[in-house]
């Protein structure tokens, strides 16, 4: 009998033959599948003097899926930073972005909604605005939500706030990532916060990729004249007074917010964003050095790179081939499922922040689908030291009516070798005088935790205790008790819903530690090409504000990669 190359010598059926049930299959089909393995096993094994041939399986068919050099998963800092090195290097790129992209206004002309009132273009899937001050003289903005209800239903908001333990984290969500809803502080470490995050990168070294990113990012700084007359911020000039009554310095941090932009806000020449209560929830105008102005526009400008945004990572697993293949789950920005897929790579760089990073990580290898992976993954877990404070001004420093949200200044107590301290002071978002002065500290603590994987709910969660909380709210007061009592004022505890201290972090660091769950560039131990690049590498703490950093940080991993290069230390394989 002459052999078909249209069969296969196995237990399955023909290739291109009509899918049966078991139950379907013929016995003329039975019939001529014995004759075909018998005919073929006697020639076999007369040609070869044996008595049997051992039936072997034909390779399965390529599995048809979009395949890619490189997938970097999130466009942050770390995400953005990652594509646009990667197309440079002409490498086909593929970014996956669970948000949305915001670049198309919606009929009310506005791509971003204002903090007051603000509407469900503010949070992921919530009708509650995620707000950082939640309440002020005892009304809530839950309340405020509930007696004024958005036009739109909810939908892929640019801001997610979570519960975790004993703190809260928030995180942007969309294109860009968390460059999209912070106050663009675009804060420099010190040489000693540097030598404690970064133990192996110089100070040298690492002042070169932060002014990479500050050029990237369109990092500028304010006209002093201007910022000591303006009425914007006059509660900035407050703040400063009543830090230098307690002994402490003032950072005028550059912005990644156009202060030039925000002079001609004022003068009435542009429309107003930075001077119209917008900063949490996005910018309309004015942040020109957001990732996805920034980062990202020229990644996708190398024609190497292309972007799908409202698509989350479901699972990632790598084939016996060394391909990674990504699944994935596509949603419009109401939330409806519009697709399920899968993608292949060869490298997988994953950018999706702290808790993103973490979530694929942690369920990769807890299903078994990366069963090497690191048990450091998902230690060393820190809120930057984050803790949020307010108190009252005297009525001779009114703090004024009209207020930037963007562009602030910060405490600086970092030189304090016991109890050092950032803290960037705001403004209470109310077009009244609040005599309130609000801060973003960031304190020192040794306190870490861990992020688990929850199976069942297919999610991950943060098991940070009440007392890592205890602990931040008292390294915090040590130093706010000394600028309420040199300043003659009070506490408020009407701002953070009857709280003086409040434990909310737009910082989250750590989950995968650079030097112990990856090596110095962010490969991550147990796994070839795959990769972090983000807020994750980072040790739990920096003090103070690390946007600046964590991009600096990828730039430098990221040239590494490209490069081959390997830790001083240990030139061994991930």
């Amino acid at each position: 009998m002459q052999y078909s190359p249209d069969l296969q010598i196995t237990d399955k059926l023909p290739i291109g033959h009509p899918v049966r049930a078991p139950q379907q299959l013929t016995q003329r089909t039975l019939s001529r599948r014995r004759f075909l393995c018998t005919s073929l096993g006697v020639a076999v094994g007369a040609a070869v003097g044996a008595g049997f041939v051992e039936m072997r399986r034909r390779p399965s068919p390529p599995v048809s899926r979009s395949h890619y050099s490189a997938i970097v998963v999130g466009s942050g800092y770390g995400g953005g930073v990652s594509a646009l090195r990667l197309g440079q290097a002409s490498v086909q790129t593929l970014i996956l972005e669970k948000g949305r992209h915001w670049d198309t206004p919606d009929d009310d002309g506005r791509r971003f909604t204002r903090m007051l009132p603000a509407d469900t273009r503010a949070g992921w899937f919530s009708d509650v605005p995620p707000s950082l001050v939640p309440s002020y003289m005892g009304v809530s903005v839950e309340q405020v939500a509930k007696n004024a209800p958005s036009p739109q239903p909810v939908q892929a908001g640019i801001c997610d706030k979570s519960e975790h333990g004993a703190h809260t984290v928030f995180r942007g969500i969309g294109v860009g990532g968390g460059s999209m809803i912070n106050a663009a502080i675009a804060a420099v470490p010190t040489v000693d916060q540097v030598r404690a995050a970064f133990p192996d990168i110089a100070a040298e070294e690492f002042g070169t990729y932060i002014g990479r990113a500050a050029d990237m990012l369109r990092i500028n700084n304010r006209d002093m004249d201007w910022f000591e007359e303006t009425p914007y911020f006059q509660y900035a000039r407050v703040g400063r007074q009543y830090a230098q009554a307690a002994g402490y310095g003032v950072d005028y941090n550059a912005s990644a917010y156009s202060f030039d932009y925000m002079k001609q806000e004022e003068a009435g020449r542009v429309p107003r964003s930075a001077l119209d209560f917008e900063q949490q929830y996005g910018n309309n105008f004015g942040r020109f050095g957001g990732v996805d102005q920034t980062y990202i526009a020229a990644a996708l400008a190398t024609g190497n790179v292309k972007l799908r945004p409202l698509t989350e990572v479901t699972g990632i697993r790598r084939e016996p081939s060394g391909e990674y293949v990504v699944s994935i789950r596509e949603i419009d920005r109401w939330g409806t499922e519009v697709a399920r897929d899968e993608l292949g790579c060869d490298q997988l760089y994953l950018s999706a922040g702290v808790l993103g990073t973490s979530q694929i990580l942690l369920r990769a290898r807890d299903t078994g689908a990366l069963p090497d992976l690191s048990e450091e993954i998902g230690h060393g877990y820190g809120n930057n030291g984050d803790v949020m404070v307010s108190h009252l001004t005297s009525e001779a420093d009114p703090t004024g009516t009209q207020q930037s949200l963007m562009g602030m200044i910060n405490l600086d107590g970092r030189g304090d070798p016991d109890n050092p301290v950032y803290a960037s002071v705001f403004s209470i978002p109310l077009p009244v005088e609040t005599h309130a002065l609000g801060y973003y500290a960031m304190v020192r603590t040794g306190d870490r935790a861990d992020i688990t994987y929850d199976r069942a709910a297919d999610a991950v969660g943060i098991n940070w205790p009440e007392g890592h909380t205890e602990n931040l709210t008292v390294r915090a007061k040590a130093v706010f008790d000394k600028v309420v009592a040199a300043n003659g004022v009070d506490y408020r505890d009407d701002i953070f819903d009857g709280k003086v201290f409040a434990p909310h972090t737009v910082h989250p660091l750590g989950g995968a530690v650079r030097g112990r769950a990856t090596d110095g560039f962010g490969r991550v131990k147990g796994y070839d090409n795959l990769f972090v690049n983000d807020a994750s590498l980072i040790p739990g703490y920096l003090g103070c504000n690390p946007f600046m950093s964590i991009t600096a940080l990828a730039e430098r991993n990221i040239e590494g990669i490209l490069q081959g290069r390997r830790d001083a230390a240990d030139g061994s394989r991930p």
